[in-house]
């Protein structure tokens, strides 16, 4: 068995012991206490044993598939329990399984074994290397689970709501999700075939829709979350709940870009003019946010 199938396999075997933990933490919590919180506690008890796993592996990147993995599954086991099979809801089930399956399938492509760590994880160790286990916890995993979290607070209200309206906002959300997954499925095998191809090594992609966005892929990840809003939107129409995309925007645009983009400049200078060419997310050449990117590498 190659290095690759036996790390696969023992991730799949901690995947299914860490949510059935947190299902049973879940269900055993008293109904009294209101469901969202319900899903806090045992989303944060499944990320609690996922990062305890992760020490004795030496490997946070174990964490990685549970930002596709859980959403798709806590909203399918909302809907089980509730019993409620809107038709809104299951379109928002069945749009975020393919930007989850699509997203998973990403990874385990490029997944190798144990020895296959996140850089931005050997960053954080490289800093600090005695707190890391701490930072690990708290940055890695502890903080995205509540970002990701954020987000599904529209959908747990949701399926408390036995007769959901359908409608504009309903299709839109679909829509917009699906376009979302397919966003980040072509700009990821474009950038994996530009990787490919040795002609390209040290050169930066610019072509596809790397042409008119720096990061198309994390344009699609957001955009899955606003998606997810507009079925809430449809239902509840304008309150706080529109905070959690907009958390999940500021997320992208002013950590992971930002770091991303500084990794980036360190070996490739030329990426300057990258930056002025293209749109930081939003996919048109020549965006205003370039000078701010540049700004905060003086």
């Amino acid at each position: 068995m190659s290095k690759k199938l036996s790390s696969m396999l023992v991730i799949l075997i901690v995947y299914l012991f860490v949510i059935a933990a947190g299902v049973g933490v879940y269900l055993v919590l008293p109904s009294s206490i209101d469901l969202v919180y319900r899903i806090l506690i045992a989303d944060l008890v499944a990320t609690v044993l996922v990062w305890i796993i992760s020490l004795p592996l030496k490997n946070a990147s174990l964490y990685d598939p549970y930002w596709s993995v859980i959403p798709p599954l806590v909203v399918l086991l909302l809907m089980i329990e509730k019993n409620n099979w809107s038709l809104s809801l299951v379109l928002l089930l069945t749009a975020l399984s393919i930007w989850g399956i699509r997203l998973t399938y990403n990874w385990g492509k490029l997944w190798t074994d144990f020895s296959h760590v996140d850089w931005r994880y050997k960053n954080f160790q490289e800093l600090a290397p005695r707190w890391y286990w701490l930072i690990s916890f708290a940055a890695i995993m502890f903080f995205p689970t509540l970002i990701v979290f954020a987000q599904l607070v529209g959908p747990a209200l949701l399926v408390e709501v036995p007769s959901l309206s359908f409608g504009i906002y309903s299709v839109i959300g679909t829509g917009v999700v699906i376009l979302a997954a397919f966003i980040q499925l072509v700009a990821d095998s474009q950038m994996q075939s530009f990787k490919k191809d040795p002609v390209n090594k040290g050169l930066i992609m610019r072509g596809g829709l790397w042409k008119y966005s720096r990061h198309p892929n994390y344009l699609g990840e957001v955009m899955v979350w606003w998606g997810t809003y507009f079925f809430y939107f449809q239902q509840f129409g304008f309150n706080w709940i529109i905070a959690a995309p907009i958390l999940m925007t500021l997320m992208f645009v002013f950590i992971s870009v930002p770091m991303m983009e500084k990794k980036i400049l360190k070996t490739r200078p030329e990426y300057r003019e990258y930056i002025k060419e293209a749109g930081m997310l939003i996919p048109f050449p020549k965006q205003r946010f370039a000078k701010d990117t540049l700004r905060q590498e003086k």
